[in-house]
């Protein structure tokens, strides 16, 4: 028992022999007190300014998050909302003029397609219209063409018997010579007087060696012509 009121007793001695104040020495003093003041108001001072420091901070960090995500709530919904508005209103005008587009072209092509038809139409019966009259024509012409063929025939005919009639009598005369009246005659083409009867087409004598003489009485005014050779 004694051990253990021994052991018990132990720390106790220790904590007294350790709580005694000792005799203070003069190298313990500072050579710089305020300095070591210093230091420990400072330390203190910081050590109390760590709660209001820190809920400043906290104070400063919430507001800075309350107005940031304030201003992201804003421009999140109000952009968002200005792209879902400005899609359909795009969206919209799009589809509209798409189907503005779509049914102006099916009536255009509607359009396109009678005027097709149309000209198509024009086009073949104008060559149908006019290959029957060029039809008409030409058979109307060949038949012109064929009674003026058979009236030119007749004629023909006609003149070629009479002329084979008429000058084969006259072919079997023989004519000695060609007189001057015979206009058309053979010394017609030939023209250097050498055919017989072309005396009427020789040129006329050169009188220009002729000279008039003056008689010797000189009462009658008769000039005679003389010879100069």
């Amino acid at each position: 028992m004694k051990k253990y009121l021994a052991c018990a007793a132990l720390p106790l001695l220790v904590i007294s022999c350790s709580t005694t104040p000792s005799r203070l020495k003069l190298s313990d003093i500072s050579e710089r007190p305020s300095q070591d003041a210093a230091v420990f108001t400072e330390s203190k001072l910081n050590e109390g300014m760590t709660y209001p420091t820190r809920v400043v901070d906290q104070a400063a960090t919430s507001s800075l998050d309350v107005t940031e995500d304030t201003a992201g709530l804003g421009s999140g919904f109000g952009t968002r909302q200005v792209r879902n508005f400005t899609n359909i209103g795009m969206r919209s005008t799009s589809r509209g003029s798409h189907i503005v587009r779509k049914e102006g072209n099916r009536y255009a092509e509607t359009v396109y397609d009678i005027g097709d038809q149309g000209t198509q139409i024009l086009h073949d019966e104008s060559i149908a219209y006019t290959g029957m009259v060029n039809y008409g024509t030409e058979r109307v012409l060949h038949a012109g063409g064929t009674a003026v063929c058979g009236v030119m025939t007749a004629y023909s005919n006609t003149m070629e018997s009479t002329t084979r009639g008429l000058f084969g009598g006259l072919l079997r005369c023989v004519v000695r010579d060609t007189k001057p009246y015979m206009v058309g005659s053979l010394n017609e083409t030939i023209v250097d007087n050498t055919m017989p009867g072309a005396g009427w087409r020789k040129r006329m004598p050169d009188l220009s060696g002729y000279a008039p003489a003056a008689s010797p009485d000189m009462t009658s005014g008769k000039a005679v012509y003389t010879s100069a050779k």
